[in-house]
């Protein structure tokens, strides 16, 4: 990026490709003491229910089963008050919000059952652990330390998705964010904290 900044056209070229672009002189940049990549807190509604679990984990789960296979095993779910019964399936849902993504994860493990390979099952079944943990009203130092543990498993057995050809790298922004949550949490609290599911709930209110 120093090389870009002074002009140099081959690397404006390489950042181009990478899709990065150069920030000659950020709005931060004189601000005493100031460290913009703290003022990220993570968002449990696009990072982690709508992004790594609905359009990372499930798309990739969705891949190894198939369509037809995931929405008949979602649409043959016994009906339970406390659940939401997707009597129609799940693909055809096109606008997802975090409440129908949070039910759909409720029964996903349910659906997948004996559809996935065991080692695809290791991987999807430590996010969630880590979801029900970063979603917690109160954090302590050995919910931090499950947190990682979590991730860890993530991150052991999900080379089987490259594996079976669902996915070509994990180099994804907000798989990447999951690194950073429980750095986050100690520096901010918690997550729930600066969840932006409680101001998307204004729009319908003030927007539409």
């Amino acid at each position: 990026m120093t090389a870009c900044i002074a002009g140099d056209q081959e690397a404006l070229e390489e950042a181009d490709e990478e899709g990065l672009c150069t920030l000659v002189e950020p709005f931060w940049a004189d601000l005493p003491h100031a460290k913009i990549f703290t003022s990220f807190p993570p968002d449990l509604l696009h990072q982690i229910y709508k992004g790594v679990f609905k359009h990372h984990i499930f798309t990739w789960c969705q891949a190894l089963t198939g369509k037809a296979v995931i929405d008949q095993h979602y649409k043959s779910m016994p009906p339970h008050p406390s659940l939401c019964h997707f009597s129609c399936g799940i693909s055809g849902i096109s606008q997802w919000t975090g409440t129908e993504a949070k039910h759909m994860e409720k029964v996903f493990f349910g659906a997948v059952a004996d559809l996935i390979p065991a080692e695809a099952m290791k991987a999807v079944t430590a996010i969630p652990d880590f979801i029900y943990l970063a979603q917690y009203k109160s954090i302590d130092a050995t919910d931090l330390s499950h947190m990682d543990i979590a991730l860890a498993t993530f991150h052991k057995h999900k080379d089987i998705f490259i594996k079976k050809g669902v996915q070509d790298h994990f180099n994804i922004p907000k798989v990447h964010s999951l690194v950073h949550y429980t750095s986050s949490i100690q520096l901010h609290g918690t997550p729930d904290g600066y969840n932006t599911e409680s101001p998307e709930r204004l729009h319908i209110d003030f927007a539409k």
